[in-house]
């Protein structure tokens, strides 16, 4: 087992903190799946926990699609950390807990993915 980085949680020390934050509801995660399809990225909505130690909203991506999709939540002032997570996914996780609705309207900009001209 690796030393942990000062300054960083274990992921033991992770588990043992909780907040109490207003989660994404179902038909959001939906409108976001749905927005973020339509542009050509796969994505699920999840829940990760952050750097922090807290559980955050998240949107569970394609690996390949980061560099862009950082790019993007730049471009809209969102504030996101990347977490690798296996089988080529990497999640993107909102870490000051954006209300749904800024973050659907935030997606409504991205632009639609180079990697395969906006179609799945």
């Amino acid at each position: 087992m690796s030393k942990a980085i000062p300054g960083y949680f274990t992921e033991d020390q992770k588990l043992v903190k909780l907040s109490k934050r207003k989660a994404w509801t179902m038909s959001q995660c939906l409108q976001i799946h749905n927005i973020l399809a339509s542009k050509g990225y796969l994505a699920n909505c999840v829940n990760r926990i952050g750097a922090d130690g807290k559980w955050h909203d998240a949107i569970q991506v394609e690996r390949e699609d980061i560099p862009i999709l950082i790019e993007m939540c730049f471009r809209q002032r969102f504030y996101v950390e990347a977490q690798p997570e296996g089988k080529g996914k990497a999640a993107l996780i909102f870490v000051y807990d954006q209300h749904a609705e800024d973050i659907i309207n935030g997606l409504r900009r991205f632009w639609k993915n180079p990697k395969n001209g906006g179609k799945l």
